[in-house]
């Protein structure tokens, strides 16, 4: 009798486990296919202008033709090395830097009044004085991308730092570990989640930089191919392109959130 009990238990325990791991995104994948259906729905009854919201259905079919005869994977290509690589230099830069100001509070008190007005300032504002010093090709979006990503990196991770737990740097100075490795073992690891939330936040904020940098001063991309097509009123080939980039910026916003779920449990306890 016992032993059909514990059996029980377990199954229920596994169970439990299965529905905890794949109820959200069954529920995100239910209420996307739910908005899908009433989308349609609502073109076929009439209840939308089809001309300018379009439907599934008529994406759809543009979507085969695009990847078929517009060069969809050239202009998927440029956007991606545009971002790449604006993205690359904003966390090379943006994350050691963070943790530099986060660690010294000197450098900070000179560094942060000008970093706070650069934050705040409108980066796609600077896109003209961008073109003026960079031109318009690969250049400037690459600079757009950097100055959107790197800023909530920096901040972020300053506020990671900072925010360390007290009790474990007493901890770590009572057991003589001396600077290097209360930065290293210590900060570092308390810091990861803000960090990643910085490098989630600058994902959004790159995606959007390099479309809206592409609609202005491209010649192709998929910003470029936007414009193109809401200027020539064809709603379902600029859905297509808009939703591949909103797809590209989920993707890694998944894969990071993903990630910081992972290393959560790095975190030092107390």
């Amino acid at each position: 009798m016992a032993v059909a009990i514990e059996i029980e238990r377990r199954r229920a325990l596994s169970l439990a486990r299965i529905v905890d791991r794949y109820y959200g995104p069954a529920v995100s994948t239910l209420a996307v296919l739910a908005f899908l259906l009433l989308w349609q729905f609502a073109a076929t009854r009439g209840w939308v202008n089809v001309r300018y919201t379009s439907a599934p259905s008529q994406v759809f079919s543009a979507a085969v033709d695009v990847f078929r005869h517009d060069h969809f994977l050239h202009h998927a290509w440029v956007s991606f090395s545009e971002f790449s690589v604006g993205f690359g230099v904003a966390l090379g830069i943006g994350l050691p830097l963070g943790l530099l100001l986060g660690s010294s509070q000197r450098l900070r008190l000179f560094v942060e009044p000008p970093l706070m007005a650069l934050y705040t300032a409108p980066r796609l504002t600077l896109l003209p004085i961008l073109i003026v010093w960079l031109g318009i090709g690969m250049a400037s979006k690459v600079a757009v991308v950097f100055l959107g990503v790197v800023f909530p990196i920096i901040v972020n991770t300053i506020a990671g730092v900072r925010e360390a737990d007290p009790r474990l740097l007493q901890a770590a100075r009572a057991f003589g570990a001396n600077a290097p490795d209360i930065f290293i073992k210590v900060l570092v690891p308390g810091a990861l989640p803000a960090i990643l939330l910085g490098i989630r936040l600058g994902i959004g904020r790159g995606v959007l930089s390099i479309v809206v940098g592409e609609m202005f001063v491209s010649e192709a991309g998929i910003g470029h191919q936007i414009m193109t097509y809401g200027e020539a009123m064809q709603v379902n080939r600029l859905l297509v392109y808009a939703l591949s980039i909103t797809l590209f910026g989920y993707a890694l916003t998944l894969a990071v959130r993903l990630l910081e779920n992972r290393v959560r449990s790095w975190r030092p306890q107390p």
